[in-house]
C-alpha cells in the first residue's frame, strides 16, 4: 500500500508527537510515560517504527517540498535564459541586427553576475575547459535517472 504525501503528512501530524525511541521489540514515545506506539514481531520492524517517527516522516516531507521548489527555480531560470537567447535570435534576424542582439546575452549574463573572466579571449577554449564540469555533472545525473527507470522496469521501486 502507498499513500500520497499530503495524506502521510496529516497521518504524521495525527499521531503521537515526541521522541519514538526502540525497546526490543516495542517502540515507545519517550516523551510520554508508559506510552507504547508499536510491539512488533521483529527487531528490524520495531526499529524501522522507531526510526520513521512522526517527526522524521514530517521533516523528509519538508525536505522534499523545498528540493521541488528549488527544482523549479531552475526550471523557470534555464527558461528565462532560452528565452532571452530566442529574443536575441529575433532581434538579429529581424530587428536592429547582430550588436543589439548581443545586447540580449549580455544583459541576461550580467544581471545574476555570470559574465566569463576579462582575461578570457579564446570563446572555444573557454567553452572546452569549462563545459568538463557541467557533462561530469550531467553524466552523473543521466546515471541516477537511468538506474532508477530501470529499477521501476523491474518492479523494484
Amino acid at each position: 500500500m502507498t499513500i500520497g504525501k499530503d495524506q502521510l503528512k496529516t497521518t504524521a501530524q495525527a499521531a503521537s508527537q515526541g521522541q519514538w525511541a526502540q525497546d526490543g521489540f516495542e517502540v515507545h514515545n519517550d516523551d510520554v510515560e508508559d506510552y507504547l506506539v508499536a510491539k512488533c514481531r521483529s527487531l528490524a520492524d520495531a526499529a524501522f517504527i522507531a526510526a520513521a517517527s512522526p517527526a522524521s516522516i514530517l521533516e523528509l516531507l519538508d525536505e522534499n517540498e523545498a528540493l521541488r521548489m528549488q527544482v523549479k527555480e531552475l526550471d523557470l531560470l534555464f527558461g528565462r535564459y532560452l528565452l532571452g537567447m530566442r529574443a536575441a535570435v529575433v532581434e538579429w534576424q529581424k530587428g536592429k541586427g547582430a550588436d543589439a542582439a548581443m545586447q540580449w546575452i549580455w544583459n541576461g549574463l550580467r544581471g545574476p553576475g555570470e559574465l566569463p573572466p576579462e582575461e578570457e579571449t579564446q570563446a572555444q577554449a573557454y567553452f572546452d575547459r569549462e563545459v568538463v564540469k557541467i557533462e561530469e555533472g550531467l553524466e552523473e545525473v543521466y546515471a541516477y535517472r537511468d538506474k532508477r527507470r530501470s529499477e521501476k522496469a523491474q518492479g523494484g521501486i
